[in-house]
């Protein structure tokens, strides 16, 4: 579970976040994030009167109200299951709607200039979940018989003792 201050250096480095009056759900992420999960985009908006924290991690989508008093209420919709992610806006305030294929959560009031880099940064946690090969740094193959060859041309040269080579020939085959 991340800290408090871990999650804030993570909205901070998002520097698009839209928070207005969401401090107390905030301080209630820390209670809801995994360890190794983090904070990708974050807005607020107004549902049926009450504010709203959207938050996009690498794992999920999280809607947060924390009541006046007592109480949380939380959606979750993990990112490999939402189906599609809308918005429209206005003059300065737009909507959000996520579809996850049974539910549509419609997130309203939320400031114009926040929509876009929150649907953006949703859209690339999504693909990065459905294509974690697209998104992994490429691994580098080693043909072993052309770095055999170039091995016994060093020796050849002279560049290479026998058992440097030997040596050299040994951690390429995983001896």
């Amino acid at each position: 579970m991340p800290t408090l201050d871990q999650v804030n250096q993570q909205i901070a480095a998002y520097g698009h976040a839209y928070i207005f009056w969401t401090n107390k759900e905030i301080r209630y992420l820390p209670k809801i994030l995994d360890a190794h999960e983090t904070v990708k985009a974050l807005t607020s908006g107004m549902v049926n009167g009450k504010t709203w924290l959207a938050v996009c991690t690498d794992q999920r989508l999280i809607f947060l109200n924390c009541n006046m008093f007592f109480g949380a209420e939380e959606i979750q919709m993990p990112l490999d299951r939402v189906q599609s992610i809308d918005h429209f806006f206005s003059l300065f305030f737009g909507t959000i709607k996520v579809f996850d294929g049974v539910d549509v959560f419609a997130l309203n009031m939320v400031l114009k200039s926040s929509i876009l880099p929150f649907i953006k940064a949703t859209q690339a946690a999504m693909y990065a979940t459905r294509h974690p090969a697209a998104s992994a740094a490429p691994v580098a193959h080693t043909d072993v018989a052309s770095q055999l060859a170039k091995l016994a041309d060093l020796k050849e040269k002279g560049y290479l003792t026998d058992a440097e080579f030997q040596e050299q020939k040994k951690k390429l085959l995983g001896h």
